[in-house]
């Protein structure tokens, strides 16, 4: 019979096997300004933990999907975007979607949304970029990069706490098996 303490450091392990294995998207910038009539580019950066054959990825505008575009095996398939809406793909997992002449109907929130289709399916989203067209002449770009730091605090917290659990269960092991083999009750 397992302790608590052993069952305890397998549902750790088994938890973070589960997280190493998430999609992950990045998008950027968070707002953009630009002029009626002018380009705007957005920008997202998916990240899978594990090899796929089939990617979709879908940019939406205020909740409507306004481009659809499938990846298979690295490759851009055939994709459906609204008019004046350019996707484009770069290996590994970069994406842009870029508007050609703006209007001010096309203010609002767009998101990145990625699915591995095969092998398995798995969904993310990115944190989204809110577009605002000026009608007025004036033009200001605000572009973010994206908050990296975070996540690699995140990575590296738990890292450690990996690393303690892992060293913690070797430790425990060792000492179980020397107090067995002296005879001694554990």
């Amino acid at each position: 019979m397992r302790s608590p303490g052993s069952v305890l450091v397998l549902l750790v392990q088994f938890w973070a096997l589960q997280e190493a294995s998430s999609l992950s998207v990045q998008q950027w910038p968070s707002s953009l300004r630009v002029t009626q009539g002018d380009r705007a580019t957005l920008a997202c950066q998916v990240t899978p933990a594990r090899a796929w054959e089939r990617l979709r990825v879908e940019w939406t505008k205020d909740r409507d999907v306004m481009c659809q575009l499938f990846v298979t095996n690295g490759s851009l398939s055939p994709r459906t975007c609204r008019p004046r809406g350019q996707p484009s793909w770069q290996a590994p997992g970069g994406l842009t979607l870029q508007l050609d002449h703006v209007t001010v109907n096309e203010s609002g929130s767009y998101v990145c949304q990625a699915t591995i289709e095969i092998p398995e399916l798995e969904k993310a989203e990115g944190t989204g970029t809110q577009l605002l067209v000026d009608a007025d002449g004036v033009e200001e770009h605000v572009t973010q990069t994206p908050r990296i730091s975070g996540l690699l605090v995140l990575l590296a917290a738990g890292a450690v706490a990996m690393t303690s659990v892992t060293l913690g269960a070797v430790i425990w092991a060792r000492r179980s098996c020397r107090a067995r083999d002296s005879g001694e009750p554990s």
